[in-house]
């Protein structure tokens, strides 16, 4: 009897189960074996047909912090610029009290690290009090601060998609262990109907070859889909 590998991808758990099924449905003695096998198979495909649905948000999102980043980031360079202009020259009064230490300090940091230091200029550029920075401060606290909002609900409404995507795929997760274990009763039914008869035992259970793949849709970070082939398990 032949068993897919403890790390095989959902889409490899639930063809095999299938034709499993089929196998199964074929003699009265282990009828009722199949439609367990039916049963956490189906719930098993649901669950990864919710959780690949989840990944179109978690790459849109991510692909919309991106670009928040990328804008937010020009407007600090743009922000540098005019303050330079406004001084007259590089490192005057108004570059001294908003970017004391440049703009490199506030570009560097990603994600969440960046919104930290993006607020600490906005907080510099608001409470700044070197003579002439008001028509400054008024012409950019508003374009820091709406880049640094847009980037704050790009990296939230990321997070939120991100989390989604986690609790479902730990359902899945959960229901994969759920098909290994009703692949493992099955066995033992097939064992107990057909004592000593080995040929009938495989051919009841699917054939497994080195070209099945894991998986076909495999995000990078789900390191258990990583594409490698599912080999036959003797049982």
């Amino acid at each position: 009897m032949r068993k897919y590998r403890s790390n095989a991808s959902s889409s490899v758990r639930f063809e095999y189960g299938v034709e499993l099924a089929a196998g199964l449905a074929q003699f009265p003695e282990t009828a009722s074996a199949a439609l367990d096998i039916r049963a956490v198979n189906d719930a098993l495909d649901s669950q990864h047909q919710e959780r690949r649905a989840l990944r179109v948000p978690v790459v849109e999102t991510r692909a919309a912090a991106r670009f928040a980043e990328y804008r937010a980031e020009r407007i600090i360079r743009s922000a540098l610029r005019a303050a330079e202009i406004e001084d007259g020259g590089r490192r005057g009064r108004i570059c001294a009290a908003v970017f004391p230490k440049g703009s490199t300090p506030i570009l560097t940091p990603a994600g969440r690290a960046q919104v930290k230091s993006m607020q600490d200029l906005v907080d510099r550029l608001d409470h700044a009090k070197v003579a002439g920075i008001e028509a400054y401060r008024n012409a950019w606290s508003p374009k820091l601060g709406a880049a640094l909002a847009d980037l704050l609900a790009a990296l939230d409404a990321r997070d939120e998609a991100l989390a989604a995507h986690d609790v479902a795929f730990k359902a899945e997760l959960a229901l994969r262990d759920a098909h290994h274990d009703a692949v493992d009763r099955a066995m033992g039914v097939v064992r107990a109907a057909f004592p000593r008869d080995r040929e009938l035992q495989d051919v009841i259970f699917p054939v497994l070859s080195a070209a099945t793949t894991k998986s076909e849709d495999v995000p990078v970070e789900e390191a258990d889909e990583s594409g490698a082939p599912a080999m036959p398990a003797q049982g």
